[in-house]
């Protein structure tokens, strides 16, 4: 009976192990994990698994997700809504932001004549001790929106190199160790643009950026006492 009893408990564990497994972490955050046919020619569709392995697809409008199961290869959107995944035969003066390959979102107009905004996503744990989410990030005219489970993270621009920028944000305690989704989206209508790559987690804790308030106050307290210092000198 106490035999019975152990295997009862190992299979159930083992079940609890498995379960908690199903959803593990963020992969291909480079997407450097593309694997696109040599001779593909650009500007052309190609599979979301083969463009972008891990993640989903979708565009939106009036609310309503609409997922995808191709994606451009090195398509650069003229207006409309477009989701693309670009390299160094892109042309056009664009290309990938490191290595090989980049996500390239664009909102606009779809061919009913609504405005779509254009997403990715992926399921998956964020690491315990996990405090920021950075992305290298490239946009015109448009406000990018990055999420866990649709909820927008405050993404701060943290240093600028060459044409593209670093940005941060502070992740919730509550985000980190359960399954969650993260999005990325581009919002705008034409002509707006979000290129994106090297998404990571830190465990560096952003320092606040003092506002314009906190400024003000600060130099306030300087001149009240340069005069209390002058008064007694």
């Amino acid at each position: 009976m106490n035999a019975y009893k152990s295997l009862f408990i190992v299979v159930n564990i083992c079940l609890a192990a498995s379960a908690a497994n199903a959803v593990g972490g963020f992969q291909n955050l480079d997407f450097e994990s593309a694997n696109i046919p040599p001779g593909t020619p650009v500007a052309t569709f190609v599979p979301v698994s083969e463009a972008f392995p891990d993640w989903s697809a979708y565009f939106t409008t009036g609310g309503v997700n609409y997922p995808q199961t191709e994606v451009a290869y090195d398509g650069i959107s003229t207006g409309g809504n477009v989701i693309s995944l670009v390299d160094d035969n892109v042309g056009y003066g664009f290309g990938p932001i490191q290595g090989n390959y980049s996500a390239f979102l664009f909102g606009g107009l779809g061919s009913d004549g609504n405005v779509y905004s254009a997403s990715i996503s992926q399921a998956g744990v964020i690491p315990v001790g996990t405090q920021t989410l950075t992305m290298e990030a490239w946009e015109y005219d448009c406000s990018p929106i990055v999420a866990i489970n649709g909820q927008p993270i405050n993404m701060i621009p943290l240093e600028t190199i060459s044409f593209y920028t670093v940005y941060g944000g502070s992740i919730p305690s509550s985000d980190v160790g359960p399954p969650v989704t993260l999005s990325f989206t581009d919002p705008s209508a034409s002509p707006g643009m979000f290129e994106l790559d090297d998404i990571a987690f830190s465990q560096t804790v952003l320092s606040p950026e003092p506002n314009i308030a906190a400024l003000t106050a600060i130099g306030g307290l300087l001149f009240g006492a340069r005069k209390w210092f002058a008064r007694r000198g």
